[in-house]
């Protein structure tokens, strides 16, 4: 074999590959991305808490559940008014369009964390599992917080 034709090759192979690397780096991410997850300190001895935060589609997507193991049960909801009273109604599945964002804060969609193992003491932190249609189970950090 020709001492240049070796040289070429593992030229080419390290330009591939470093092709390769940009490509993987550069400007990709995953199809979901969720933000700034909190939750209210919960008084003591409350059994209920929520949880706000925002996702980010990149790709469309169907927010269909939440669990998390600080409480016994976890819901999606949102906050409407109705006969001049707000209510809370369960939302079933929640559709994300690529490029849009869904935000859960007070007053509007929240997740409704009942039946709580623990008080959630401020500066505390807990595990959140959001279930896509797509993209599966992404979980998040929720931080405790006394004031947002």
């Amino acid at each position: 074999m020709n001492p240049d034709m070796g040289a070429r090759r593992k030229t080419i192979a390290l330009l591939g590959v470093c092709a390769l690397l940009w490509a993987c780096s550069n400007g990709t991410h995953a199809p979901i991305e969720v933000r700034n997850a909190w939750s209210p300190v919960a008084p003591p001895g409350a059994s209920a808490a929520a949880v706000y935060l925002e996702v980010k589609a990149y790709e469309t997507d169907t927010l269909l559940g939440v669990s998390t193991p600080a409480a016994e049960q976890a819901d999606m909801h949102t906050t409407l008014q109705a006969d001049g009273m707000m209510q809370m109604r369960p939302i079933e599945r929640l559709e994300i369009r690529a490029g849009e964002s869904a935000r859960f804060e007070p007053g509007g969609r929240h997740f409704m964390l009942t039946g709580l193992r623990q008080p959630l003491a401020a500066d505390s932190q807990f595990p959140l599992t959001l279930r896509f249609a797509r993209s599966g189970d992404v979980t998040v950090t929720v931080k405790v917080s006394a004031a947002h």
